[in-house]
């Protein structure tokens, strides 16, 4: 998958691809990228380090990315990034410890198992918030078997 001539691209949403294991390491190539989706991509398994020179990404939906593990050290890198939802990683046991350069992290929006993650970092982040969702593991079941 070649990202060729999409560098003015503002917004990616890349929602319920259910066979996506990988993204492209190119994916950092898009410098202007302010907004990144990639909910419900149950086998997406991890995230490019290139995700680190996405400067301008102000939001990141990694939400119901079951397979996801580990999240790389370059998400600390994103400068810019305010909101991030990741509810329903289940793959996720921790998180790198450069989201504590995450400073205008506003809201984390995610479930509860996931808020725990986060609880060691919150006094690293000032601004951020912890919100919680409600898990519907009937969706999330479904997801799982592809309904």
């Amino acid at each position: 998958m070649g990202l060729f001539g999409l560098d003015q691209l503002e917004k990616l949403s890349i929602t319920n691809c259910h066979e996506l294991e990988n993204l492209p390491k190119e994916l950092g190539s898009l410098s202007n990228l302010e907004t990144l989706r990639l909910h419900s991509c149950t086998r997406l398994a991890k995230l490019p380090s290139s995700i680190g020179n996405l400067c301008n990404l102000i939001f990141l939906d990694i939400s119901d990315c079951l397979s996801i593990s580990p999240l790389p050290d370059q998400i600390g890198e994103l400068n810019g990034l305010r909101v991030l939802k990741m509810s329903g990683c289940r793959g996720l046991e921790e998180l790198p410890d450069s989201v504590t350069n995450l400073s205008l992290l506003e809201d984390v929006i995610c479930d509860e198992e996931t808020s725990y993650l986060w609880s060691y970092f919150e006094s690293y982040l000032c601004d951020l918030k912890i919100n919680i969702v409600e898990d519907d593991r009937f969706a999330t079941l479904m997801k799982i078997v592809g309904q």
